[in-house]
C-alpha cells in the first residue's frame, strides 16, 4: 500500500500544535508546528484532527465519525497516551490515600488503540502510531501544583515527582510494543528526543507541551517515516 498525498492525524494538544506563551502563562497554537512543517516540506495533505484534551477513547469516536462520513486517506497517524495516563490532580491531592486510575487505565487505553489499528484497516488506510515525546515530572508537578492541588498530598500520591514520567514512560512503551506487535508504521519519537539529550530544552514550561525545537524535531522524525514508507512502496 503506497502513501500518496492524503495523511490524517488523529491525536491530542501535541500534534494540535499547542505551546505555552511563557510570558503570558497561556496556550497557543504554534504557526510552524511539527504537522504544518510536515505538510510544507513533503508536500502533501494533511487532515489534523488532533484535539487539545483528547484521550484515546475520545479519539476512537471521532475517527469513527470521520470514517463513516467518508473520510479519505492514504494513512493516519495515531497520537495518544499524554491525557490517558494523566490524573485528576485535584481529586488526588483532596484525598490521596484512595485509589486514583488514570483518565483511561492502561488496559483499556491498549485495546482501543489496538481497535482503532483495526478499524482504519478494515478502510483501507495505513495505520501509523508514534512513541510520546518526554515530559519533565519536576515541571509538570509545578504546572500541576499552580492550579491549585496541594504538592505535599500529590507527593503522598506518587511517592516522587519522578513517578509522573514513569506513568508517562509506561503508557508511551505499549505504544511501542503495539506497533510492532501489529506490524504498524512507527514514529520514534521519544527515541529521538532522549538521543538529544537534555530533553528538557525541547519542551514547554509546563514540562508536557514541546516547544518550537521540539516540534522542529518530530518534523524530521515524520518525514523521515514519511520517506522511509514511500521507498518501501516503489
Amino acid at each position: 500500500m503506497g502513501i500518496k498525498h492524503i495523511i490524517g492525524v488523529w491525536g491530542d494538544s501535541v500534534l494540535k500544535g499547542v505551546v505555552q506563551d511563557e510570558l503570558r502563562g497561556t496556550y497557543r497554537l504554534l504557526a510552524n508546528s511539527c504537522v504544518k512543517l510536515f505538510e510544507q516540506t513533503r508536500n502533501i495533505e494533511v487532515i489534523n484532527r488532533a484535539r487539545f484534551g483528547s484521550t484515546v477513547t475520545r479519539g476512537y469516536e471521532q475517527l469513527k465519525k470521520a470514517l463513516d462520513g467518508g473520510l479519505k486517506c492514504d494513512l493516519v497517524l495515531l497520537e495518544y497516551g499524554g491525557n490517558d495516563c494523566d490524573f485528576d490532580w485535584q481529586a488526588v491531592s483532596d484525598d490521596p490515600l484512595a485509589q486514583h486510575q488514570p483518565h483511561t487505565p492502561l488496559p483499556q487505553f491498549v485495546q482501543t488503540l489496538q481497535e482503532m489499528v483495526a478499524l482504519l484497516r478494515a478502510h483501507h488506510i495505513r495505520p501509523a502510531l508514534m512513541s510520546l515525546p518526554p515530559i519533565s515530572g519536576s515541571r509538570y508537578l509545578d504546572a500541576i501544583v499552580s492550579r491549585g492541588p496541594d504538592r505535599q498530598r500529590l507527593l503522598q500520591f506518587l511517592g516522587s515527582e519522578h513517578q509522573i514520567y514513569q506513568y508517562h514512560e509506561w503508557y508511551s512503551l505499549q505504544v511501542t510494543r503495539l506497533a510492532g506487535r501489529l506490524r504498524c508504521a512507527y514514529a520514534p519519537v521519544r527515541e529521538a528526543f532522549l538521543a538529544q539529550g537534555r530533553c528538557e530544552d525541547l519542551l514547554c514550561a509546563d514540562g508536557i507541551h514541546p516547544n518550537e525545537a521540539g516540534h522542529r524535531l518530530m518534523q524530521q522524525v515524520f518525514s523521515d517515516m514519511h520517506g522511509q514508507l514511500t521507498r518501501q512502496a516503489t
